[in-house]
């Protein structure tokens, strides 16, 4: 009895420890493959409002929305408030006590919110990430801090409900990247990077794969946690669409000529090809993830289909676009437009 007891002790109950974290990163914080699964099917279903438009304070400041546009979020002194579309009331407003917000986003499937918190811990920077569900008014963190350079902040975070993997870029105050991973049981990664700086990236939905740009123009993928150069020079990283394709552009003085998309499971050479009827401006492209369409921005406001020379002519500067949403400012009004 003595050695059942003792094999309990030993082995059960390290597991189910283990299988609790694993159930409240996966449940709580991300979601579970099947949780994904079963939103999708329930996204199908829903009817999305063509346009929403909302009155926000007029020096609210990163303005986000979530992937529904059932909900609007901005940052106003210190404090993340999240107003409701339906109501125009707001919902939730996040305080944050000694802290500061440097970042935060919202998932691609769920209404619910990553907020990554900095403050000074023993002495020491650190970043906290934490999350809010306004589903169920859940409150959620993950117990490990991020330790920084101080001076630090947040580039850009890209995330995977699917593969519950999280990226997050963070440069110091010579301007170099510090990239870092965060897996399903919430174990924090730095990843060695062979460049000084990622100036864009990009995450997969289905698989564990990360695709950034360096400042020295070099296209790099992180599979897996292995790494490798897709291409050195002479293309831009416009981005992932729904399906994982990635898309280049290549580029002749600073302009998108032609462009290339495909998997990352083919060889480059066998991707689709299209030449583009005239350059565009790279840092103005843009992929929606709805569609797979790709934009060209002009004057911050209308954009034109690469593909068709379809102009979508816009409701005010745009500020943002999501899974569904292009989101749009003209004064102290937030306009959403569904793509």
């Amino acid at each position: 009895m003595r050695k059942l007891k003792k094999i309990f002790i030993w082995f059960v109950i390290p597991i189910l420890i283990q299988m609790g974290i694993l159930y409240y990163i996966n449940d709580y914080f991300l979601s579970s493959t099947d949780t994904i699964q079963m939103k999708k099917v329930a996204d199908e279903d829903i009817s999305l409002k063509k346009k929403i438009q909302l009155n926000l304070p007029f020096d609210a400041k990163d303005i986000k929305a979530s992937y529904d546009g059932g909900f609007i979020s901005y940052i106003l002194n210190n404090e993340l408030i999240i107003v409701d579309t339906n109501t125009s009331r707001i919902k939730k407003t996040i305080n944050i006590n000694g802290e500061t917000i440097d970042y935060y986003t919202w998932l691609t499937d769920r209404n619910r919110l990553l907020y990554y918190c900095k403050a000074n811990y023993h002495g020491k920077e650190a970043i906290q990430i934490k999350a809010y569900d306004l589903d169920t008014n859940n409150d959620i963190k993950v117990d490990k801090l991020i330790y920084v350079p101080k001076g630090s902040c947040i580039n850009n975070v890209t995330l995977s409900p699917l593969t519950n993997m999280i990226y997050i870029n963070i440069v110091d105050k010579q301007g170099d990247s510090m990239l870092y991973r965060v897996d399903i049981m919430g174990k924090i990664v730095e990843l060695r990077l062979p460049v000084k700086r990622i100036v864009r990236m990009y995450e997969m939905q289905r698989n564990d794969n990360l695709v950034y740009e360096s400042s020295n123009n070099v296209i790099r993928v992180i599979k897996n946690g292995s790494g490798y150069t897709l291409v050195s020079g002479g293309y831009y990283l416009i981005g992932i669409d729904g399906n994982d394709y990635v898309y280049l552009g290549k580029l002749k003085n600073n302009k998108i000529t032609e462009i290339y998309y495909g998997s990352l499971e083919e060889k480059m050479k066998n991707w689709r090809h299209l030449t583009v009827k005239e350059p565009v401006d790279c840092h103005n492209t843009i992929i929606m993830l709805r569609s797979g369409n790709i934009y060209n921005i002009i004057g911050n406001k209308d954009l034109k289909d690469v593909k068709t020379d379809k102009i979508l002519n816009g409701y005010g500067k745009i500020i943002g676009i999501n899974k569904n949403y292009i989101i749009y400012k003209e004064n102290n009004k937030v306009i959403l437009r569904l793509e």
